[in-house]
């Protein structure tokens, strides 16, 4: 009886370890990987890909209206991985 608890213990503390790192994990990892993170990362906080614009304007005015709505300063860049305008939150 013993051995099966320590297991289920084992699985559920294994699936808190997976979605505590996901949620709140690895701002301080590199970017161009799928668990990159910080302020010039290609995917979101939630590993999604960004939105990329074609043409810097484009990318400037989405930043801007985040802006307005998240009151949160954002920057403009291109982006390393896929070469198009990305918005992200700045430092």
């Amino acid at each position: 009886m013993s051995t099966v608890g320590v297991l289920i213990a084992a699985v559920v503390l294994l699936v808190l370890v997976f979605y505590w790192s996901s949620r709140y994990g690895g701002r301080g990892r590199g970017a161009g990987t799928s668990l990159g993170r910080g302020p010039r990362a290609h995917t979101t906080l939630k590993g999604q890909p960004k939105m990329g614009y074609a043409k810097r304007d484009e990318a400037e005015a989405r930043a801007r209206l985040l802006m307005k709505r998240d009151r949160a300063p954002m920057s403009v860049y291109r982006c390393g991985t896929c070469a198009k305008w990305h918005v992200g939150h700045e430092k």
